[in-house]
């Protein structure tokens, strides 16, 4: 009688797994997000080039101001858009991008979202001016000069920044992250990033870098807790609703 045993069969070859598994969100990876990264920069330098080319002297950016930052912007969404959209449709067969990054229906109270952001708006002014944050000459002052302008950044502030902002930062970045390392730590790199990459704009100073960070912070909880969008881009809105307020009051009163 034959007692010997067949050993198992053992697979040394790994298995890779698919870039795109049924059920699984997010669907994309660090490569996707490498790829809309690079992509994204591509697009805005060829939405972008034309404008440079034209606009060669110190007193042609002066004047064309709004006109500018206007195209710049436009430039910026339409770039991180198509970026996504492109690798989503190339790397997923994925076509919508705003389903696929969490704008979904919700039963978050949209009205509970939109007064959080106000308070917000209030609560990190009061924590910038507990850390003693110095005056600093902001880009968003130069479009405080005339009424065009100031309608402009205010309609911008209020609508398509929190959308794309919201598309890019707990849309695509805060799903990866906490998909990696849990979702508080995802909630918090999600933050750290937009508090940084806003630094530009407040002069480096680090104490509107914190602010931000704590905006950033509670707009990624809400995220995560309705499990969409949409109340974290009303609360953005109305956060940056205030600021706009705040800042024509600031300008104006005083004269």
């Amino acid at each position: 009688m034959d007692f010997s045993e067949s050993e198992p069969t053992i697979n040394l070859e790994p298995s890779l797994p698919s870039p795109s598994l049924p059920g699984r969100e997010p669907f994309w990876d660090y490569v996707d997000l490498l790829m809309i990264v690079g992509l994204g920069f591509a697009f805005l330098v060829v939405f972008c080039f034309p404008l440079v080319m034209l606009v060669k002297s110190e007193a042609a950016i002066a004047k064309n101001m709004v006109i500018l930052a206007a195209v710049l912007q436009a430039g910026l969404y339409l770039a991180v858009y198509l970026s996504v959209k492109v690798v989503f449709i190339f790397r997923h067969g994925r076509k919508g991008v705003f389903s696929s990054l969490g704008w979904r229906s919700t039963t978050f109270n949209l009205l509970v979202a939109g007064a959080a952001g106000v308070a917000l708006a209030f609560i990190v002014s009061g924590i910038a001016a507990l850390l003693h944050t110095p005056q600093v000459n902001s880009p968003i002052e130069q479009f405080t000069k005339s009424p065009g302008a100031l309608l402009f950044i205010a309609a911008l502030a209020i609508t398509a920044a929190p959308i794309f902002e919201e598309l890019f930062f707990r849309g695509l970045l805060q799903p990866l992250f906490s998909r990696t390392f849990g979702t508080a730590i995802g909630i918090l790199l999600t933050a750290l990033l937009f508090g940084c990459l806003h630094l530009s704009e407040y002069a480096m100073v680090w104490q509107y870098g914190l602010a931000i960070t704590l905006v950033g912070l509670a707009l990624g909880y809400v995220r995560a807790r309705s499990g969409s969008l949409i109340p974290s881009t009303i609360m953005h809105g109305c956060f940056n609703s205030v600021s706009v307020i705040a800042l024509v009051l600031s300008k104006y009163l005083k004269h």
